[in-house]
């Protein structure tokens, strides 16, 4: 067990716990493995900050970290010495609590290197889990010690007692905090539970917001599959009727119509099976369903139906990103036929994975071009309210990102531009997340008209003094950032000095560079880890990727899931990169080197991501809290930046406006690790004017490379951490 000395203000609990050793029974050898465990983990919970020191530290306040330390170190010492020395424990028993101390110790680091914990709860559930220990010692339930414990504090603890008279009831109610606040993922959980008394009721919940999820089910031969058709819920009875229907996936969005009556499952059948005339439906039915929401009412199907219009979108937009060689007849015949509005919602639906070309080219063919040319007359503002002003903002800072803002706003009057642009910045406090204040923050620094740029300036002053006339906290902080974030823009007159004094308003830490010495591990060494996946694509890149490190350089090993390079030569370096083995193996590589980084207590502090968009998620999901630089090798969207930022609030990120490439990654990534290597600051202005030189006389990456955002003029994500920071203090 770790001895440990708190400070000052604990030294007397710990002279006194010293003091007392003389009376305290050895550990057998037998069981001196399960107490190394345990040391081991409160090692890794004190060296997570990167300092192997005796201090848990997870806040600014040096009040909670002393609780955190005194319950992760102290409290459990106590625990283990107080399991050793009760004559009334057998080996089996004293086993069988000092590894659930371990297994507790152990889930509370690997949740809080991926932030899925609250780091400040570790006292509590060590007090928690004493109570428990004595409580199953007495033979009594630990159920009345669950209470104060969220979901992910509680969930594993209580799986150390499962045979605890009290185990079945405290692992329903531990369930309960999960389920009504986690509807979007509680259904996987949810078939362990299904004679739990709430699982109807949960799963008439999870009907109404993610329908979908129930559709998925109750087609599935599986035990909950009965569960979900015995429900008497109504729309509960209505997915079951649209799954018995071959084309259940492609129907279930018009729930909203069944329900009404305005249709019928076999009217609709015939429809989805024609992939123009399915997208044309979808088109007019989310119109609708819009105008519904407008009016106050909760559509049931929309998020479905978005999101099957999205994966439709991204194969209309795809085919026409793949040729983007061809001559414009041939490159966009596959929507020669789509009416105005059905492009503006390929357009919007395609923002992680338009080319600009596919956007608009020099020759009018692109979906925006065609967009405006086939409306009678082309008015952009007759066509947003043709589309109920469906995602308008998202489609504004789009404009802006491909420079087709000002010839959107002149195909309309003076006044109405005027008053689409007001209404671009207004309400940004009255949304759920902050994706629209973060596409008004990235289309500002698109917008090359002055006179724009201006009138943007005195539309966000106008509605800070609103927001702060009503005492809106969260308005006030989003309209204030955005007015800063503006103002520097407007006067700084190169990145270096604009980043600076961004910084400085803004008083986050600097945005144009990162020291090299937050990079290095305690030991002096920089760890990164990449991912890579198991398609063409991935395993391509994979390939080109490994032509970097010739061996004059770099050391490579291999083993079954992982590819481990070092460096022999300039600053230490490793780097991790799993193997693109077939899908769906690349999943199974990546989680095993998460497993063998956790448990060597490896926190890598730069992340790279190579593969298409659709597999960022798994990319994120191993994202460490320890990560300074992330480099997204595919979009940038507003969804990415802020789960990155989540997790690792310190993170500098590299994205891309588009699809990422190979051509360009590259670049990029041997640029960050010969600076790495050298033992510099990573300063992304330097970085950034060498690159653009580069890509000066690459006629074929040259467009690619100039949408890829370095971290310095990320708006977006520096709002984002602005925006954190001042709601971190304001909690303070």
């Amino acid at each position: 067990m770790r001895r440990f000395l708190l400070v000052t203000a604990l030294t007397v609990l710990a002279a006194s716990h010293m003091q007392a050793q003389s009376s305290h029974h050895p550990i057998p050898i037998s069981r001196q493995g399960f107490h190394d465990n345990i040391d081991k983990e409160q090692a890794a919970a004190a060296k997570f900050d990167g300092k192997a020191d005796d201090l848990v530290k997870v806040s600014e306040d040096q009040t909670i970290n002393l609780q955190v330390t005194n319950a992760l170190i102290k409290e459990v010492d106590d625990m283990q010495q107080e399991i050793e020395d009760n004559d009334s424990l057998d080996h089996r028993l004293k086993v069988k609590y000092l590894s659930a101390i371990y297994v507790m110790v152990k889930d509370y680091n690997q949740k809080r290197a991926r932030s899925k914990i609250d780091p400040e709860e570790a006292p509590a559930m060590v007090a928690a889990f004493r109570n428990m220990m004595h409580a199953d010692i007495k033979g009594k339930s630990i159920l009345p010690y669950i209470n104060n414990l969220s979901y992910d504090a509680s969930e594993r603890i209580i799986e150390s007692f499962h045979d605890n008279p009290g185990y079945k009831d405290a692992r329903g109610q531990v369930f309960s905090k999960y389920a009504f606040n986690n509807l979007e993922t509680v259904m996987p959980k949810l078939a362990d539970y299904l004679n739990y008394p709430g699982t109807d009721s949960i799963v008439a919940a999870v009907a109404r917001k993610y329908p979908n999820q129930i559709l998925t089910y109750a087609t599935s031969y599986t035990p909950m599959a009965n569960a979900i058709k015995r429900n008497q819920d109504p729309i509960v009875q209505q997915i079951v009727r649209i799954g018995q229907s071959p084309q259940s996936t492609r129907i279930l969005p018009f729930i909203d119509e069944l329900l009404a009556g305005t249709t019928t499952v076999e009217k609709l059948e015939p429809i989805v099976d024609n992939d123009y005339q399915y997208f044309k439906q979808m088109v007019k039915s989310t119109i609708a369903l819009q105008k519904m929401k407008s009016d106050g009412q909760n559509p049931y199907g929309l998020k479905a139906m978005m999101e099957n219009m999205q994966a439709k979108s991204l194969l209309y937009i795809r085919s026409v990103n793949d040729l983007h060689e061809e001559p414009a007849p041939v490159r966009f015949a596959i929507v020669k036929n789509f009416t105005p509005e059905e492009l503006y919602y390929l357009i919007i639906n395609g923002q992680e994975e338009l080319y600009t070309s596919s956007y608009t080219n020099h020759n009018n063919a692109g979906l925006y071009d065609q967009m405006m040319l086939r409306m009678k007359p082309p008015r952009g503002d007759s066509l947003l309210m043709m589309v109920n002003f469906d995602r308008f903002k998202k489609f504004i800072a789009m404009a802006a990102g491909f420079n087709t803002l000002d010839n959107f706003l002149k195909s309309m009057a003076p006044e109405n531009s005027n008053y689409l642009m007001q209404k671009y910045v207004q309400n940004l406090e009255k949304t759920e997340d902050l994706e629209d204040a973060v596409d008004v923050a990235n289309s500002f620094g698109s917008i090359r008209d002055e006179k724009l740029l201006e009138f943007l300036r005195e539309e966000v002053k106008k509605n800070l003094n609103y927001v702060r006339k009503h005492n809106d906290k969260r308005g006030t902080v989003i309209y204030q950032l955005l007015s800063s974030l503006f103002e520097t823009e407007s006067k700084s007159e190169n990145d270096s000095s604009k980043a600076t004094d961004m910084a400085a308003k803004l008083q986050l830490p600097p945005i144009n560079y990162v020291t090299f010495n937050t990079l290095e591990s305690d030991s002096g060494r920089v760890y990164q880890q990449v991912f890579f996946y198991g398609d063409k694509d991935g395993q391509e890149s994979y390939a080109s990727f490994m032509t970097n490190f010739p061996s004059s350089d770099w050391r490579v090993s291999k083993n079954k899931y992982w590819t481990t390079i070092t460096s022999l030569k300039g600053k230490p370096t490793t780097i991790y990169a799993n193997l693109p083995t077939d899908e769906p193996a690349d999943k199974e590589a990546i989680s095993k080197l998460s497993e063998y980084l956790d448990e060597n207590d490896i926190h890598p502090t730069i992340f790279i991501h190579r593969g298409h968009s659709y597999h960022i998620n798994t990319t994120l999901d191993n994202l460490q809290s320890s990560a300074k630089i992330v480099v997204l090798g595919s979009c940038g969207g507003y969804h990415n930046l802020a789960t990155v930022l989540e997790k690792s609030p310190e993170a500098h990120i590299i994205s891309s406006k588009q699809v990422g490439t190979r051509f360009v990654n590259e670049p990029i990534i041997h640029s960050l690790e010969d600076q790495v290597r050298s033992g510099k600051n990573v300063d992304w202005v330097i970085m950034w004017a060498q690159l653009t030189k580069r890509f000066a006389g690459d006629a074929r990456n040259k467009d690619l490379f100039s949408d890829y955002v370095p971290p310095h003029k990320n708006l977006g994500a520096i709002f984002i951490k602005a925006y954190k920071q001042i709601m971190k203090d304001e909690k303070k």
